[in-house]
């Protein structure tokens, strides 16, 4: 491929990345447990990533331009998975927040956030579904990339490319983000501020699960 078209899906890409979304906020709430919960989620993302180049080197975009119900599918079960997500996350955290003090001061000495904790797998399965179920993902992937992919090249080795360089980043993104939040969490050490930024990602979640929900519907 030119490295024309490398450098200009990059430029797309890193402000994909770098714009706060679902993933960005699904690795937080799971980096406030435990910094290799994050990773997890985010190596989750990667997977369906590469799924997603996958299905754009394969032409699947033709398909959903002659069928756009399953866009529309796609965007109204993966906003249902946010909201899921993060309603789950708030009734959690709202208990939490009435636990006795006693029990609170038991768990100071930890970095992350009483009661929940998640296992790797349970992290990995997060990530691939948030991602699977991201419009913006399919939209970006289906419709912006194919325009990057030179005329007569092989069009899945090259949809596979881009999708690694977009993994890339934003893999390094969501690193350096799980690694922040795993910073303040030790520099606090405080099961109320903990608490207080479940609540704060988990809201976010819920909230994009909604807007993803109403735009499905418009």
């Amino acid at each position: 491929m030119p490295s024309s078209s490398l450098l200009g899906f990059a430029g797309v890409a890193l402000v994909v990345v770098l714009a706060p979304g679902p993933d960005t906020f699904l690795a937080l709430r799971y980096a406030l447990n435990r910094p290799r919960n994050g990773i997890a989620a985010a190596l989750g993302m990667m997977v369906s990533i590469m799924g997603w180049a996958a299905l754009a080197g394969l032409g699947v975009a033709a398909l959903l331009q002659t069928y756009p119900a399953i866009h529309q599918v796609i965007a109204i079960v993966g906003g249902a998975y946010l909201l899921y997500l993060g309603l789950g996350s708030l009734i959690k955290a709202k208990f939490l927040a009435g636990a006795t003090a006693a029990t609170a001061r038991t768990t100071t000495r930890s970095a992350t956030v009483p009661g929940t904790e998640y296992t790797i797998l349970q992290s990995i399965r997060a990530g691939i579904i948030s991602s699977a179920l991201n419009p913006k993902l399919g939209l970006l992937f289906l419709a912006l990339m194919p325009p990057f992919i030179p005329a007569g090249s092989n069009m899945l080795g090259s949809a596979m490319a881009l999708g690694a360089i977009f993994a890339a980043m934003g893999f390094a993104y969501l690193a350096v983000l799980t690694a922040i939040a795993a910073r303040a969490m030790a520099w606090f050490k405080s099961p109320t501020v903990g608490i207080w930024l479940e609540r704060v990602s988990s809201a976010a979640l819920a909230i994009m699960g909604v807007v993803v929900l109403i735009g499905a519907f418009l």
